[in-house]
């Protein structure tokens, strides 16, 4: 080895070294093999999964596309046998879905829930036998059957023939079912739709009962009151003994009692009704005030009690509001003030500013317990305050203040110490009227100058009531005619001259509201007042559209009468 010269060494190095490489080599070549055979075996598998998955998205797909469009269609057009039709033959249209069936189950589906479909079976025949009584999909071989719904009941099922493929079967039963829900909903939405169109009409029939029963009720109630009222008021202005008056004091205490009565539970009616409505005009506070002065006087005076109103700050002679619901507010407080009030007194305060009319009721009465003061304002509440309950009312009458006063925008707050008294604090939008207007004095003077020549008309059927309006308008000095129908009025207008009708709306033979119509039509010109027991908003608004100018509402005073001459004629 030693006598190996340099040469030999060398070439023994390079064939060494190239077969060490030779070997990796060849080694790096198998491991190459190797992997190309891994590689093309996972395209292998990855090429057989490509195609399963590619019929999978495919069928996807065509669910979303028909999921879309007869989702828009469902939502804007009714179910029926046609549109139906339509949806099982788009079905057909995928690769998968082979034959389709629907059955509507005769005892569970009424045709009147969803009134557009009439037949009872869609599509193949073969597969109808198939759909069973079922909540869940279920698989029969390549059978898939699927309930039908309506508001969570089965009302009959559905039958697809399924394509043999290699989409697996929940995946195929759930893209089903999304179809099938689709036409569930739509099913549901229509029945809905069906019973809120029920309940609407019910409700318009209740509501249209409602105001018939409402009209009817305060014809027959305000009629005969006005007749007891209106004989009250002219026997007052009579020769009558001290005995009399008393007599008459009673009458008319009972008669107002009744009046106030009469009113809550027509006007809780008409709120629960929905009737209820504000109607503004100009009115004068002074006038409000007297008014309050003249009815709560000599209940004051017979209790023995100490009855002041006074104003705080200027209020302008005219203000804009419904001076009818205000008085009305007015007559329910101060009137349960000096029921619950016996010693002391009892006060109206009224403020205006910022055209908002701040008013004031106030007593020294027995007071209102704390805990009653949560269910004050409640229908029907009475706060007994004794254990024998000994006073009377309907307990609606502060209800009904909390009504009004929410309906003209304002608001109502009470404070109250047992034995000291009770506070009402109500506060009303009552903007400055800009309506150009005479005083009440020169406007009093022209109307006693112009009463001596005027004509008017009076049309009602009610005896009793005609009685009560010609005296009035006698007292006043007014030339008058007395019709019972509106077939007379007609033919007193064609042979006289009148400068305003009275009339009434409910009569025999022809009513008011014909009347007026045929009047009009013929060139009546003069004011034509309604004199009418109706109260609603409906009949106030039928009397203007047949022609009338204005409504006067019994019960009446010989005051409402005056005050309408004026407003129309003076």
């Amino acid at each position: 080895m030693a006598g190996s010269n340099p040469l030999e060494r060398k070439l023994r190095r390079e064939m060494a070294a190239r077969k060490e490489a030779e070997k990796l080599l060849e080694q790096k070549s198998l491991e190459l093999y190797e992997a190309n055979q891994h590689l093309h075996s996972a395209l292998k598998h990855l090429e057989v999964k490509s195609e399963a998955d590619l019929a999978k998205f495919e069928f996807e797909e065509y669910v979303d596309t028909v999921l879309i469009e007869f989702g828009r269609t469902f939502l804007s057009t009714s179910l029926s046998d046609i549109l139906i039709s339509r949806f099982l033959e788009k079905l057909l249209g995928s690769s998968v879905v082979a034959e389709v069936a629907l059955s509507f189950d005769s005892d569970a589906f009424d045709t009147d829930k969803v009134p557009n479909i009439r037949r009872r079976q869609f599509g193949s025949a073969s597969l109808l036998n198939m759909i069973s009584q079922t909540l869940h999909p279920v698989w029969h071989n390549h059978i898939l059957t699927l309930p039908i719904l309506l508001e969570n009941e089965w009302i009959g099922g559905w039958a697809f023939a399924i394509q043999p493929n290699e989409i697996d079967q929940n995946f195929i039963a759930n893209q089903m079912s999304l179809m099938v829900d689709l036409v569930n909903s739509a099913l549901t939405r229509q029945r809905l739709s069906e019973r809120q169109i029920e309940l609407r009409k019910r409700a318009e029939e209740s509501e249209r009962s409602t105001r018939e029963f409402v009209a009817m009720i305060n014809h027959e109630l305000r009629t005969p009151l006005n007749g007891v009222l209106g004989s009250a008021e002219l026997l007052d202005k009579t020769a009558l003994t001290s005995e009399q008056h008393d007599y008459l004091s009673n009458l008319r205490h009972g008669g107002e009692l009744l009046r106030v009565i009469i009113n809550d539970l027509l006007d809780y009616s008409k709120m629960n009704a929905g009737l209820m409505e504000i109607v503004p005009k100009t009115f004068s506070w002074v006038t409000l005030e007297s008014a309050m002065r003249g009815i709560f006087t000599a209940k004051a005076q017979d209790k023995g009690l100490h009855y002041r109103i006074e104003r705080q700050g200027e209020i302008p002679k005219l203000l804009w509001a419904d001076v009818e619901r205000i008085k009305q507010i007015l007559v329910n407080l101060l009137g349960n003030a000096f029921k619950f009030t016996h010693q002391g007194e009892v006060s109206l305060t009224s403020q205006w500013h910022n055209d908002r009319l701040t008013l004031t009721v106030q007593d020294s009465g027995i007071g209102i317990p704390q805990q009653a003061m949560a269910t004050l304002f409640e229908p029907f509440i009475q706060v007994d305050r004794t254990t024998t309950r000994s006073y009377e009312g309907s307990g609606l009458g502060l209800a009904i203040c909390h009504n009004l006063v929410e309906l003209m925008d304002g608001r109502i707050e009470c404070h109250s110490q047992i034995d000291v008294g009770t506070k009402f604090i109500v506060q009303i939008p009552a903007p400055c009227s800009d309506k150009q207007t005479q005083t009440h004095q020169l406007k009093s003077q022209e109307a006693k100058a112009s009463q001596s020549v005027l004509k008017l008309l009076v049309v009602d059927d009610i005896r009793m009531n005609q009685i009560i309006v010609s005296q009035m308008l006698k007292k006043m000095g007014i030339a008058h005619d007395i019709c019972s129908n509106g077939l007379e009025a007609i033919a007193a207008v064609n042979e006289g001259q009148y400068d305003l009708i009275f009339m009434d709306c409910r009569m025999p033979m022809m009513d008011g509201y014909t009347a007026t119509e045929s009047l009009r039509q013929d060139g009546f010109q003069p004011p034509i007042v309604a004199l009418t027991a109706g109260t609603t908003l409906e009949e106030r608004e039928r009397c203007l559209e047949c022609g009338m100018n204005d409504i006067l509402t019994k019960p009446y005073t010989a005051q409402d009468i005056e005050l309408m001459l004026g407003k129309w004629l003076y």
